[in-house]
């Protein structure tokens, strides 16, 4: 059985995720509301995060080696990050310390490189394998629901992930903060790779801070 999945971004007018500032306290306080068991974000994102926000990434600590223990009343969701090519090595420590997640988990696949593995098993970080030649997303979602009770998950990524739960029929809403600018044709678009049309089903919308509209639809 599939959780339920939302994709949530901020985007802009023309529907471009770059080019423009994004107000993060109102796209993650949206993204909260939702109370997501999980937030599904690809490597490509985090890899953008890392060189947007970060002047430089933090070394590894003794605390980063080990998985923090579980308690049974955080709600906190867990950060799951799809990372079949192993491009993350020495940045998971990131999330690890996050006060906003209790946990990270990585989805990989057969092609992932032994030695990413061995530094996951090595910092027990949690990880689900299935896939061949990329992540099976629907495989891992499901697994995500079964082993470990998850029942919401958001995704809070780029377009090649947003894309493919899309094309794949896995994203069942989306929730948009569309931010008040025309970011022009050079921006990188939220939707670039989904070629055909997709039937969307509007729920409500809500006007937040600064002009910024969020926008909810039910993908057919």
């Amino acid at each position: 059985m599939m959780p339920r999945v939302i994709i949530h971004n901020s985007v802009s007018l023309d529907n471009a995720l770059t080019g423009f500032d994004i107000d993060l306290g109102v796209h993650y306080g949206a993204l909260l509301t939702y109370k997501p068991d999980a937030v599904l974000t690809g490597a490509d994102t985090v890899l953008y995060g890392v060189e947007m926000f970060l002047d430089e990434v933090p070394p590894e600590e003794e605390r980063d080696l080990t998985r923090p223990p579980a308690k049974p009343d955080d709600s906190r969701p867990i950060e799951v990050i799809v990372d079949s090519r192993g491009r993350l090595p020495n940045l998971l420590h990131i999330f690890r310390r996050s006060e906003h997640v209790k946990d990270v988990l990585v989805l990989v696949s057969d092609r992932t490189p032994e030695e990413y593995l061995d530094y996951l098993e090595e910092r027990e970080y949690p990880f689900i394998r299935c896939g061949s030649d990329h992540v099976d997303l629907r495989a891992a979602l499901e697994i995500l629901r079964r082993e470990y009770g998850v029942s919401t998950v958001v995704s809070d990524s780029g377009s090649l992930l947003s894309g493919v739960l899309i094309r794949e029929k896995i994203a069942g809403e989306l929730s948009l903060l569309v931010v008040p600018v025309l970011a022009g044709t050079r921006q990188k678009k939220l939707f670039e790779s989904v070629e055909t049309p997709v039937d969307l089903t509007f729920n409500r919308s809500e006007r937040l801070e600064n002009g910024i509209m969020h926008l909810m639809y039910t993908v057919q």
